[in-house]
This record gives C-alpha cells, sequence and structure tokens, in this order.
C-alpha cells in the first residue's frame, strides 16, 4: 500500500460505500452489511480486505457473478447444524447472516454450526467471529479460498489462503480475537511488493520450479507458501475440506479467484460456530477468567526486542478505538479507487476529514 494517507471518519466511509452498492443494484440490507464488513477491515487496518473491495464487488455485481437478489437458504436443519447455499450473493452479507443463525442456534442448543456453500469472498473474519461475541458466545469462522498456495513439499498451486478466525469475549479487557491466513502471507503483499518494484523476503513464496524467491513477479507465476512448513500445509487443507468440501462448496483450483472469470461466481464455502459460554456456567465468571489469563499474559516480560506483550488482535482493538476517533487513514491508491466508483457511478466523492 502507497505511505501516503488521507483520513475518513468511518460512519461517513461506511455510507458512502452503500451508497456506490445500492446505486451498482445491491439491495439495502445487503449494501449495509458489506459496508459495516469493509469498514471494520480498515478500522482495524487491514487494508487489503477493506473499501478498497468495493471496486471488485461492484464489478462483479455488473457482470453477474455475485447474484444482486440472493437470499440464504436453508437446506437442512438437524438440531445445532445447519446447511445453507448463498445463493451466489455477497459473500460478506451472507456470511454475516449465516453466523447470525449459529447464534440463534446456540441459544437454545448450546452450540450453533453453520456451514455454507455457493458463496463468495466473505471479507475480514474477524469481523463474522466478533459477532457472536456481543451474545456472550466465541465465534469461530473458516473460509476456503482460490488455489494460490502450494501444499508442503509441492510446487504448484493447490489450496486457498484458507483462512481462519475465533473471537473470545472478555470482561473489562478487550475479545482475543484471532484471524490469520494459512500462508506466510496474503497474496496481496505479494501484489504490492510486484507494484512497488520491491523485492519479498525468502519463505514466502516459491517460482515456477518450486524455488524460493525473492521475485514477486515470479512468486505470483509461481506460489505462496504455506506458514509453518507441514503444520500450515495440514490446516490449510483441513479448512478447504470444513468450510469447502462439507458443505458441497468448490475447492482448490475449482474455486474460481476473485479477480478473475467476473462473471462466475466463486463457489466459495465457509463454516461458521458460535459456542454459548452459558453452556459451561455464568459468563460473567468466564469472563472474569479471560480477563486474568490476558493479565498474565502482558504481566510477562519482553523478549530483547519486544517494548511489551500483545495478545491476538489487541494491537488492531487499540487501532480500531484509535481510528474511530481520529479517522481511518486510506492510503492513495485505495481513495483512488472510491474516486473511481464516485465517478463512474455520477455520485460526489467521498469527503475526507477537514474537507
Amino acid at each position: 500500500m502507497d505511505t501516503e494517507t488521507t483520513r475518513f471518519a468511518s460512519d461517513v466511509l461506511r455510507d458512502f460505500v452503500i451508497r456506490v452498492l445500492e446505486r451498482a443494484g445491491a439491495r439495502p440490507d445487503d449494501a449495509r452489511l458489506v459496508a459495516e464488513g469493509l469498514v471494520s477491515a480498515d478500522l482495524r487496518g487491514v487494508h487489503t480486505h477493506g473499501v478498497l473491495r468495493t471496486e471488485i464487488y461492484v464489478n462483479r455485481l455488473r457482470q453477474g457473478s455475485i447474484n444482486a437478489s440472493a437470499t440464504l437458504r436453508t437446506i437442512q436443519t438437524r438440531g445445532p447444524i445447519s446447511h445453507v447455499d448463498a445463493d451466489a450473493g455477497f459473500g460478506i452479507a451472507m456470511a454475516a447472516r449465516a453466523m447470525d443463525l449459529a447464534v440463534d442456534l446456540a441459544r437454545a442448543h448450546g452450540v450453533g454450526i453453520v456451514a455454507v456453500r455457493n458463496s463468495n469472498h466473505c471479507g475480514m473474519l474477524a469481523a463474522l467471529a466478533l459477532r457472536p461475541v456481543a451474545h456472550d458466545m466465541i465465534g469461530v469462522a473458516l473460509s476456503n479460498a482460490d488455489a494460490q498456495v502450494a501444499p508442503w513439499g509441492a510446487r504448484a498451486k493447490f489450496l486457498g489462503t484458507n483462512p481462519m478466525a475465533i473471537a473470545v469475549p472478555a470482561g473489562a479487557e478487550p475479545p482475543i480475537v484471532l484471524d490469520m491466513a494459512t500462508s506466510v502471507v496474503p497474496h496481496s503483499r505479494i501484489q504490492a511488493a510486484q507494484a512497488r518494484g520491491q523485492t519479498i523476503p525468502t519463505g514466502w513464496a516459491v517460482d515456477r520450479e518450486g524455488r524460493p524467491t525473492e521475485d514477486p513477479t515470479e512468486a505470483l507465476r509461481g506460489a505462496l507458501l504455506p506458514f509453518g512448513g507441514p503444520k500450515g500445509s495440514g490446516l490449510s487443507l483441513m479448512i478447504d475440506i470444513l468450510a469447502g468440501l462439507l458443505p458441497g462448496a468448490l475447492s482448490g483450483p475449482d474455486v474460481t479467484p476473485l479477480y478473475e472469470d467476473l462473471d462466475r461466481a466463486q463457489g466459495l464455502g465457509h463454516l461458521l460456530i458460535a459456542l454459548a459460554v452459558d453452556t459451561f456456567g455464568p459468563p460473567g465468571a468466564f469472563a472474569a477468567r479471560i480477563d486474568a489469563l490476558i493479565r498474565q499474559v502482558k504481566s510477562l516480560p519482553p523478549a530483547q526486542g519486544y517494548d511489551r506483550v500483545y495478545l491476538p488482535g489487541e494491537i488492531e482493538h487499540e487501532r480500531a478505538k484509535e481510528y474511530s476517533r481520529s479517522g481511518i487513514p486510506l492510503p492513495a491508491e485505495v481513495r483512488a479507487v472510491l474516486d473511481r466508483l464516485a465517478a463512474d457511478l455520477g455520485m460526489t466523492p467521498v469527503q475526507p476529514i477537514g474537507q
């Protein structure tokens, strides 16, 4: 991402994205859920999954691979488990509704599990995993993705970056939120290095011959690598099974890449889980135990080169609080995307803070 930034108020940014999506043909409820998901990513500093994605969603909507009239259709429900079809709708909106369904199931059964097929890109998974937290529940979100990663020992793309997120409610402390891809870095990091003419560290990717490369162009022709070698590779494969093959979604190389074949739905799958804390005792008591755990970890002496110990999601939580006060700093390339969308749709460009 470009280092030059301009700050935007989060509510102004959200309302602008809603208007863009509605003008492009999205229904109001879908537009709101998508905009909230994108802006939540920018608030946490995850700009690769923020409002930058609005343009590709608009392009897919125009090409018909995102179904503007999609509904979340229940295929079967058995106790706390529901199998649903996203009808090729907006992935963020459909996944949010599926997680809310998981929350409803968890209220009745202690746990809710919703497997989604026939979906599209569902954005930053932390936003989905955090939805149950407001209901004193632990949230888990898994999604498969198009093939970008070589399995351990292979040189060809087969696995997606296949992310996962887990959010745990706390009390006085912020929630613990793990949100991670199963590749060493996301695909967008390689693309950014290529655009800047920079090299990449050895260990991020291999070229088409399976050789480690520092050239981002060769990396994009080759494959990303899983984090942790065989461990990340195995975890990615299991996520593809649980989120993709289990609900009947496409898998690996069969998934349509987000930025290719825009007239064809991606066919992604998600697995969304809500776990009710009160199944195991009073939520307040659990929150107190999590607070104690957080404080114990943070009281540990930092290692050389570190000034403090962070919990998963803590940096993003602090960033979101700061950006809520002072505005979201968007890189110049993201503002350019928003200005281009405004011009294309005959809208007034979104206004930065102070202008």
